[in-house]
């Protein structure tokens, strides 16, 4: 394995969501990165401070290469993880990724696409359940992008966005006014929640939301958001599968857990000003939408047959953009 410390510019600081202070922004020191010999893969290691992690600043992304790609450009997908990280371990600093993220390094690499895999719970000892101590996994995308696109193995105009469940909330945000969209191409939400949302701004980024017609997080709730974008007016596509679950499996049931799933048929949307509104433009606070949404009430089957099936509309998706 060879090591590689690459020293970050002014540059790099990105507009995005939380807007960071210049003691956040001192935290975006350097990235290391080390190559794995003969596998065309590399493992980064990067600083994304978040102030529910203090001095936990750390995240990984492990980037796959296809075998053959000399003298071209790649076209970049960066995939962000769902709340279970059940596919693959990275090959260095002990980072995971789930299983929609294993599969998809199979078959994006066979499209001649250069995939990177984040681990944005990396050291923070999250499980599952832990719904309301995640990340704002956005600005880990955004400054991993950042730090890509100056990559000259990378087309930086053509760099994808891929995030299944909790990874598909943080591709939605990229709808909110205070996200950076103009850094990725097109993006696939798969099987988001929807139940709390950003309100759509006008913006150039395509979207597609992929949802399992049986998951626990009930399509109406994304079919509701899936209007409301197209309503702003911007590029946004909706696939469902029939008779699968959350993770795209036949033999879905519903078990106890942790899930954000109580308020779909009354979804709340948050505002660029900060504030809540229930889909009926009833004002709510944010205590309240987190006692509305949160139930005990998760999916469980993970026999996942169409898993592959919607791997594969995420591509031909991002395929009509590359």
């Amino acid at each position: 394995m060879k090591r590689l410390l690459l020293p970050l510019l002014a540059a790099l600081a990105i507009n995005s969501q939380p807007v960071l202070t210049n003691e956040d922004r001192a935290n975006f020191s350097e990235a290391e990165i080390i190559k794995v010999n003969n596998k065309n893969i590399e493992v980064i290691k990067f600083k994304v401070p978040d102030k529910k992690f203090p001095d936990r600043n750390d995240v990984l992304a492990q980037i796959h290469f296809p075998k053959y790609y000399k003298n071209k450009k790649l076209s970049l997908i960066i995939h962000q993880h769902g709340s279970n990280r059940d596919g693959l371990r990275f090959e260095k600093w002990g980072g995971r990724t789930d299983e929609w993220g294993r599969r998809l390094v199979e078959k994006a690499l066979e499209r001649g696409y250069a995939i990177a895999l984040l681990d944005s719970f990396y050291k923070r000892k999250l499980k599952p359940s832990d719904k309301g101590k995640f990340p704002n996994g956005i600005l880990i995308s955004e400054k991993l992008n950042s730090i890509l696109s100056k990559d000259e193995r990378f087309d930086k105009s053509k760099i994808f966005y891929s995030g299944f469940s909790y990874g598909a909330s943080q591709v939605l945000k990229l709808q909110d006014k205070r996200a950076n969209s103009d850094l990725f191409k097109a993006a696939v939400a798969a099987e988001p929640g929807c139940n709390k949302v950003s309100f759509p701004f006008k913006s150039n980024i395509k979207t597609l939301i992929i949802k399992g017609e049986e998951s626990h997080y009930n399509p109406i709730a994304c079919e509701y958001y899936y209007n409301l974008v197209k309503e702003t007016g911007n590029q946004i596509e909706y696939v469902s599968i029939p008779k699968v679950n959350h993770f795209f499996s036949f033999n879905g049931s519903i078990g106890k857990g942790i899930a954000v799933n109580g308020c779909s048929e009354n979804i709340v949307i948050q505002y660029p000003d900060r504030t809540f509104k229930l889909a009926d433009g009833t004002s709510i606070n944010k205590k309240e939408a987190k006692r509305r949404c949160l139930t005990k009430e998760s999916g469980e089957g993970t026999t996942r047959e169409k898993l592959d099936e919607a791997i594969n509309i995420s591509l031909n998706y991002f395929d009509k953009y590359k």
